[in-house]
């Protein structure tokens, strides 16, 4: 249960606002957006 909460709510939502604090504390938007993968489920093979 505890972990479905984390997957679901805390990493999208805590995600999201830490992410949107990037550029008021290095002073630009991050090149690279997050993805919010946290079990890698989605990596895209680029090799």
């Amino acid at each position: 249960m505890l972990r479905n909460a984390y997957k679901k709510f805390w990493v999208p939502v805590m995600g999201r606002l830490i992410s949107s604090l990037i550029p008021l504390l290095e002073g630009k938007p991050p090149v690279k957006t997050p993805t919010y993968d946290i079990d890698g489920d989605k990596k895209s093979n680029k090799d």
